[in-house]
């Protein structure tokens, strides 16, 4: 099980990264001033895996720390756990509501002074309501710079030094595994179509489900097709799946059939004609060459509603083309008869 988040969503060319990722239990890019340690204490992992029954109440604690050379100024706080793009680890921002059993955790927010190679024990209590019903619950415990710290450059962004450790609870009992599949939507990206699906699992246990995504256009022609797995699907979290695709797709109406598959806890759904509009007219200048890793995209049959360039358009670029040939083989047939 890995709660290392990272979206899957490629920049494709975006210079500017506005946020960072979670990446629980381990610091982030060393250039990145001000590292932090934040490490479960007790525990054979890098996070909390726990069982409890409706009803237990437990202490556990986490250390805190600064790997940096300099005094670090942070802030800690619990934060509830989502499911990112196509899967992984997600935490909310402080200050954004507690819901579900980020509401089980006895943790207050608080600010903390930490020095270079020093490290703080905080002790927090997790009590388990007597009516929650059987499942895998998920919250998170955040340890963050409190203040930005200033970039350079022509686009100076601050940046936030961000840690997460998760804190998961398995309440025993039946084991209820879903997954649902809801709508499409396109927009385009630096010069490339990203065709994403919303998923939902209310199903009481994490998945890892296989995903197959096929794209075809309003004559059933197949435009792309990919495969790939999702990373942790979180219990009681909606998501969406998404395809970043090699070029941009022409106006028009599509069908899209999405199948998800985790064979480990037997869950298979698949719906065969999603509907997708797309409405986003190529005004994005393409990247050239191809890039890997991305799914062809074969438009050889338009979608309806499209069409190449008129007829008369067409017949007058012909017409150009062919008296700009013309005119080269007399200029060439001329120089040819000064010359002799």
């Amino acid at each position: 099980m890995s709660f290392r988040g990272a979206s899957l969503r490629p920049l494709l060319g975006l210079g500017a990264i506005v946020a960072l990722l979670l990446v629980p239990g381990r610091a982030l890019a060393e250039d990145v001033p001000g590292r932090l340690i934040l490490a479960p204490i007790g525990q054979p992992g890098a996070y909390f895996d726990l069982t409890m029954r409706p009803g237990d109440r437990r202490t556990f604690e986490i250390s805190l720390g600064d790997a940096s050379s300099a005094p670090i100024t942070a802030r800690t706080y619990d934060a509830d756990v989502y499911t990112i793009v196509n899967g992984g680890f997600g935490g909310r921002l402080r200050d954004e509501p507690a819901t579900g059993m980020t509401t089980w955790l006895d943790y207050q927010t608080e600010v903390l002074h930490l020095r270079p190679g020093t490290n703080v024990r905080r002790a927090f209590t997790i009590k388990v309501p007597t009516d929650a019903p059987p499942g895998e619950y998920i919250t998170s415990v955040v340890l963050e710079n409190d203040v930005p710290v200033p970039g350079s450059g022509p686009v100076a962004l601050g940046q936030v030094t961000r840690q997460a450790v998760a804190v998961v609870v398995t309440v025993p009992g039946a084991r209820s595994p879903a997954l649902t599949i809801g709508a499409a939507r396109h927009e385009v990206v630096a010069g490339r179509s990203i065709v994403s699906v919303a998923v939902a699992n209310p199903g009481n246990v994490r998945l890892k489900p296989r995903v197959g995504f096929q794209l075809f256009d309003a004559a059933g022609h197949l435009v792309s097709t990919t495969q790939f797995r999702m990373d942790t699907f979180y219990s009681w979290t909606t998501s969406s799946i998404e395809v970043p695709l090699a070029s941009i797709l022409t106006p028009g109406a599509y069908t899209i059939a999405l199948d998800l598959t985790d064979a480990a806890e037997d869950v298979h759904v698949t719906e065969s004609a999603i509907p997708l509009v797309v409405t986003v007219a190529a005004v994005a200048a393409p990247v050239g060459g191809a890039v890997p890793e991305l799914p062809a995209v074969d438009q050889t049959s338009a979608p309806a509603g499209t069409s190449g360039p008129p007829p008369v358009i067409a017949a007058l670029v012909l017409l150009a083309v062919v008296g700009v040939a013309l005119a080269v083989r007399v200029v060439r047939r001329r120089r040819r008869a000064a010359s002799a």
